[in-house]
């Protein structure tokens, strides 16, 4: 598992907003948009981030944020900055989710890794450490989410990072 930062940023009020404006992300950059409020939360992350528990902003990342938005939606180049924040990622090398009990420490539960996708799977995950917690097979099967997949040389990578 290896921490790496993500940073955003929130636009100013922009006054024309549609508010149905939808989530929307350049798979090619990893540019990203969406509705914060009156303004839109804008990110993208930065190849040359290097991993760390570095929690604080940089202007490192703008400039490959700027031409991903001048291509993809240049209508933002004139959007204000209201404010932004730094936070981690927890990555594992194929960008997959790390679910499973460890077959070396007793009864030791774990669900880290998730690349960003934490909060979407959620529920499930939670549902699926409950089932373990009890000792019974989960609903969903989650052995090709398991720790031991690095020492068995099965990577299953992510083409699509956010």
């Amino acid at each position: 598992m290896t921490p790496l930062r993500r940073q955003v940023l929130v636009t100013e009020p922009i006054g024309d907003l549609d508010p149905g404006t939808p989530f929307t992300i350049d798979f090619g950059t990893s540019f990203y948009f969406h509705r914060e409020g009156p303004g839109l939360l804008l990110g993208m992350s930065d190849p040359d981030e290097t991993p760390g528990f570095k929690l604080n902003r940089t202007d490192a990342w703008l400039p490959g944020l700027g031409r991903a938005m001048q291509r993809r939606a240049p209508v933002l180049m004139s959007a204000g900055i209201r404010s932004g924040w730094a936070g981690l990622y927890e990555v594992t090398p194929d960008h997959n989710a790390l679910i499973g009990e460890s077959v070396t420490v007793s009864r030791f539960l774990y669900a880290t890794g998730f690349s960003g996708h934490g909060f979407l799977m959620g529920p499930a995950v939670g549902e699926v450490l409950r089932d373990l917690y009890l000792g019974r097979p989960p609903s969903i099967d989650v052995g090709a989410l398991s720790a031991d997949r690095f020492a068995a040389s099965m990577p299953r990578p992510e083409s699509n990072i956010v």
